[in-house]
């Protein structure tokens, strides 16, 4: 092989104004060795982009594996701790994201225990509250007789507005007092 021999080597670029086309003379032997090199670059690319795929591959049937099993250990210690309702875990999730802490370290916090006992009471008082019928807010307490005794005087009708609940109180009272050999009328 002779190195005084040479290689035109055509170069094409692309630019704005059209497609220009340069020459250029190299010697054989830098020609060959340029392949060369070119061949060893294309080889390690090839390889690194293998060995990433292999590596992100591997890190993504690890990190599934790790995920469920941060899972499985937030459960339990929510467990523990107690905290079982829906709401109460959102309230678990979203305050150690929060606060930048693990579920486990706001378990075991005051002011995280202070807020989800106050939303458990709620939770409480409105499910307690739900299964009352009557009127919107208006107790059927004053429609007993018993709490009229108490009070020592007869309902009015604006107190009482059903005649008959009215009479049936009055009549509760007058009993009472006979039993007691007092009168409910006020001298």
């Amino acid at each position: 092989m002779e190195t005084n021999e040479e290689v035109v080597v055509d170069t094409t670029n692309n630019e704005a104004e059209g497609e220009t086309t340069d020459t250029i003379a190299v010697p054989k032997a830098d020609y060959e060795k340029l392949n060369q090199t070119l061949g060893s670059l294309k080889r390690e690319l090839k390889d690194l982009k293998k060995s990433k795929e292999e590596t992100g591959e591997t890190a993504n049937k690890t990190k599934p594996d790790e995920n469920k099993l941060l899972e499985r250990i937030e459960k339990m210690s929510l467990r523990q701790a107690g905290v079982e309702h829906p709401d109460d875990i959102e309230l678990a999730r979203n305050t150690a994201k929060k606060w930048n802490m693990d579920v486990d370290e706001v378990l075991a916090d005051d002011d995280f225990k202070v807020k989800l006992e106050r939303q458990q009471t709620a939770r409480a008082n409105t499910v307690a509250t739900s299964g009352i019928r009557g009127g919107a807010g208006k107790s059927q307490a004053k429609d007993t007789p018993e709490y009229w005794i108490a009070k020592g005087t007869p309902p009015s009708p604006s107190d009482v507005p059903n005649r008959k609940t009215r009479a049936t109180i009055a009549r509760a009272m007058m009993a009472k007092a006979s039993s007691n050999g007092k009168t409910f009328y006020n001298d």
